[in-house]
């Protein structure tokens, strides 16, 4: 559901889920999010990571124990745009907001925050963040020479493809396509159809 209302809106939306174990269950769904480049930001607690009463949160079932996973974000972390964990309360706020960055950018996709419970019970004095300051992140340039030397290289190939999957997404993309489809008239473009 939150794939296919960010999909429709392109706002990021979020799902929860419960440790390691909920974290497999979103499988495909985390693929197709990646794949249909939908923000979804994805959050996952963590084992408690005290065994002992040091912090509130800490272990009291034996099931901390063996949800414990070495590394839980590797078990998403390829499909999605940026992985971290929470380690404190008092940057919460700026993580979601670097995770949000990353899952509206360009190329839009899923990002996954894990935190433990100790993290989340974790006192903290409220704060704001100024939301000017976490905007999308734009997709980055090409140097100079990088342009000049595809242009040359497209020009002088015997038979030039284009591959595009996602250019109809961005409709003011489609007038330079085509635009450069006429000035490369052998030029050939395979549309993907939305696979990278």
């Amino acid at each position: 559901m939150a794939d296919g209302y960010a999909r429709f809106t392109s706002k990021p939306q979020c799902v929860i889920v419960h440790v390691d174990v909920g974290t497999q269950g979103l499988g495909a769904a985390v693929h197709n999010a990646s794949c249909g480049r939908a923000p979804v930001l994805i959050f996952a607690g963590l084992s408690p990571y005290t065994c002992d009463g040091e912090y509130r949160g800490s272990r009291t079932e034996y099931i901390h124990w063996i949800q414990d996973v070495p590394d839980q974000k590797q078990i998403v972390s390829q499909y999605c745009r940026f992985s971290a964990e929470l380690k404190c309360g008092k940057n919460i706020k700026q993580m979601v907001g670097r995770a949000l960055q990353y899952a509206r950018g360009t190329p839009a996709g899923p990002v996954y925050l894990v935190g433990a419970r100790e993290v989340m019970e974790e006192d903290i004095e409220p704060y704001t963040l100024n939301q000017a300051h976490w905007q999308p992140l734009g997709p980055a340039a090409l140097p100079e020479e990088a342009v000049h030397s595809i242009s040359d290289a497209l020009l002088k190939a015997q038979e030039p493809l284009l591959i595009t999957g996602y250019s109809g997404r961005n409709h003011s993309a489609v007038p330079h396509l085509e635009y450069l489809a006429n000035i490369v008239t052998t030029l050939r473009v395979l549309d993907t159809g939305g696979s990278d």
